[in-house]
């Protein structure tokens, strides 16, 4: 059994290394993103604002702030990522629903 079309659609194997890359990247520039997710997940409707304080194949955790409260909450993916594609598209998912059910504004990647 040849696993390269699987290699391919998941993309790169994730390492500590990339994954904190990725967590980083998320900090920087998708912090609405990693809010939208704490609030649709965990029906945390105080949180105003939140980061990421680590991420895995499995899922990540964030810690949400807002009227004087802080929180840390786990949240799991579907399930486990095998590639860093296949983080992409987890994250991406969870993302789009988590907007959606909020009724914010799907953001594009280019934002």
């Amino acid at each position: 059994m040849n696993s390269e079309p699987t290699r391919q659609r998941d993309g790169a194997p994730l390492s500590d290394k990339l994954l904190a890359a990725i967590a980083r990247h998320l900090n920087q520039d998708h912090l609405k993103d990693i809010l939208a997710c704490a609030r649709a997940t965990a029906a945390i409707d105080w949180a105003e604002q939140a980061s990421l304080i680590h991420l895995d194949a499995a899922g990540m955790n964030i810690e949400v702030r807002g009227y004087n409260n802080v929180q840390s909450l786990r949240i799991d993916f579907p399930e486990p990522a095998r590639g860093v594609l296949s983080l992409r598209r987890l994250l991406s998912d969870m993302i789009t629903e988590s907007r959606a059910q909020l009724g914010w504004p799907i953001a594009r990647d280019d934002e």
